[in-house]
């Protein structure tokens, strides 16, 4: 094996001193896959890379802060709608202003948001399925607009997400006209907001919240799918063939009709925004989120660019009060432990909507469209027995991994671009902007004691807040920070002292001896099976005889006379090969003379002259 791997590296290196050899052993894949120089790690092929379908999403959890902390910017910060004239309100939402909204909307939504197609229907009053050529078809009605869903997808991709975030937009935009118009005492309206990856959600937002403001952790979580093993599945259809009989099978999958494969997508094994839509919808409802505070947050965060694009699940607040450490790190154990749930529910609900056929037709059909499905003819060529046939489904694993990354802090208000999210090293500047100097060692110490450590997977508490202290104009990073007996950072001196730094380990924490490693604290780890459209068919032959003594004698013989012509071909090949050997022998000048000797035409007749059978007549 070593030899064939040296032979074929010196042929890669353009030295053609030797030639690839044919062994009668395989060789293994590690002695001829190699990528670059063979010294260098990164050059060979891996197996524990995280698929590219890694979502990263934002938990955030609000601080309980006294009013009173907080400096007159911490108000101001801003613009409320009012004063943009979005709304009108007195006490109430009176009045929506639909253009300004629609303004409000396209900066809240981020541009490559792309809401799935059953969002847009649910908020449309009306869908149209072709483009504007001369007159304008309009279906109205949900049901209707569901009619119009396959032409809708035929579009071009970009004109496609064009429509749909506008009839989106649109949608939300007259429901909210709708349910004002009615006189309904409401004081909240839907805010569109993104959600995981590049779907869209919407969230209700309280007017009369505006210019509250507040303080709040901004955990990044990163849910992560490593593959696992690929195997069998159910049984989809198993049928028989008789001796020398053919049939045509029609093999069908979700991803035949438009519809079904939207709910059959999932973020595991594809990136479509309606397998986000779901995710993010259930991953809400899991995890129970603070919805008096998610609403301010997504209007606060949606003209930030920072944070476009990023989901923020707000949590229930945390108390300044005792024991709030503690209650922190069951919230992210509970947090953890929705993710893990709507992983497992979102599975459940796709393998559900994989449904796939296999059919035994007594002719090919075709189908119009964008249809998947397939068509193939199969024979038994067999004449003594039976062949059975059975379609299996391909079923894939994936390792699921929950982690927390990283931890930031915000300052927010619930007002319009009031949101200012910076990282623990900048949490001097933000606590010096928006509140007041006798109270910010305090919640300062807040912040970092609820960032010092995070339990693990096993029930493991890893510590991953560092400290950085300053020698020589430059933060060495050696020293994890410490709670105290309240769970609140133990520092002597000022935690917003110059000579101090503070950051999450930015690096794998507490995984030592672990196959897939990701960066910061893992929560959770889980075993997902998703159902694939690949089959495999296995051939079965039938163990009884199909034939009677006689015409099982009829083929012994045939068999017979086909041996017998195999052998009588073996015998002219084996003449020819020793004649050849016999002519290669011969001096250059006598071997055509040779040849025509041995391997010339002989006549089947001999032909005698006339005058030579005269002679022999006296």
């Amino acid at each position: 094996m070593t030899q064939v791997g040296d032979d074929i590296a010196s042929t890669a290196n353009g030295k053609d001193e030797t030639t690839m050899p044919v062994p009668e052993d395989p060789i293994i894949a590690e002695s001829i896959a190699h990528f670059g120089d063979h010294g260098d790690r990164a050059a060979s092929i891996k197996y524990d890379v995280p698929l590219p379908g890694s979502y990263s999403f934002q938990r955030i959890v609000p601080l309980d802060i006294p009013q009173d902390f907080f400096l007159e910017p911490g108000r101001s910060a801003g613009t409320s709608l009012s004063s943009l004239g979005v709304v009108e309100e007195e006490g109430r939402i009176r009045r929506i202003d639909a253009a300004r909204l629609r303004v409000l909307y396209d900066r809240l939504l981020p541009t490559a948001a792309r809401p799935s197609l059953r969002m847009a229907v649910e908020v449309a009053d009306k869908l149209d399925p072709a483009p504007p050529a001369g007159g304008q078809q309009v279906i109205a009605g949900e049901q209707k607009a569901r009619t119009a869903m396959p032409a809708l997808l035929q579009r071009d991709g970009v004109d496609l997400q064009r429509q749909l975030r506008e009839t989106y937009i649109d949608g939300l935009i007259k429901r909210q006209e709708r349910t004002i118009n009615a006189g309904a005492p409401d004081t909240t309206i839907q805010i569109p907001t993104a959600g995981i990856g590049l779907s869209a959600r919407t969230v209700d937002y309280d007017v009369t919240q505006a210019g509250r403001p507040r303080i709040a952790l901004v955990e990044t979580w990163q849910l992560s799918m490593f593959l696992g093993d690929y195997g069998l599945g159910r049984t989809l259809q198993t049928f028989t063939l008789l001796p020398g009989e053919r049939t045509t099978i029609t093999v069908q999958t979700w991803r035949t009709d438009s519809v079904a494969r939207e709910d059959a997508s999932s973020i595991f094994d594809s990136s479509d925004t309606a397998a986000q839509t779901r995710f993010t919808s259930s991953l809400m409802a899991q995890s129970g989120s603070a919805f008096q505070d998610q609403g301010g947050w997504a209007v606060s965060v949606g003209t930030k660019a920072s944070a476009s694009g990023s989901i923020g699940l707000v949590s229930a607040s945390a108390s300044v009060e005792g024991a709030f450490s503690a209650n922190h790190q069951e919230a992210r154990q509970e947090f953890s432990t929705s993710v893990r749930n709507s992983s497992q529910e979102h599975a459940a609900q796709v393998n559900t909507s994989r449904n796939q056929a296999v059919q035994s037709n007594s002719k090919a059909q075709s189908e119009e469209g964008s249809s998947q499905t397939m068509v193939r003819e199969i024979a038994n060529t067999n004449l003594r027995r039976v062949l059975n046939f059975v379609f299996r489904e391909l079923n894939q694993t994936y390792e699921t991994v929950t982690s927390l990354k990283n931890v930031q802090v915000a300052f927010f208000n619930g007002n319009p671009g009031s949101t200012e999210i910076v990282p623990l090293a900048a949490l001097r500047r933000l606590l010096t902007r928006y509140v007041a100097p006798e109270k910010r060692d305090e919640v300062a110490r807040l912040i970092l004691g609820m960032a010092i450590d995070c339990v693990d997977h096993t029930g493991t508490s890893q510590r991953m807040l560092q400290m950085g202290i300053r020698k020589g104009g430059v933060y060495e990073w050696d020293t994890f920070a410490e709670p105290d007996g309240e769970g609140k950072l133990k520092l002597e001196g000022s935690p917003l002292d110059e000579r101090y730094s503070w950051r999450i380990k930015p690096e794998p924490i507490g995984q030592e001896g672990q196959a897939h490693k990701v960066s910061g604290v893992v929560t959770a780890r889980d075993t997902i099976v998703l159902r694939t459209d690949n089959i495999v068919a296995e051939a079965l032959l039938g163990q009884a005889d199909a034939l009677d003594t006689y015409a099982s004698a009829l083929q012994s013989l045939d068999l017979r006379s086909r041996e017998a012509d195999i052998e009588w071909r073996r015998a002219e090949t084996r003449r020819t090969t020793e004649a050849l050997d016999l002519v290669s022998q011969r001096p250059e000048a006598e071997r055509v003379d040779a040849f025509d000797k041995i391997l010339g035409d002989k006549p089947d007749i001999e032909v005698v002259p006339v005058a030579a059978a005269g002679n022999g007549k006296g």
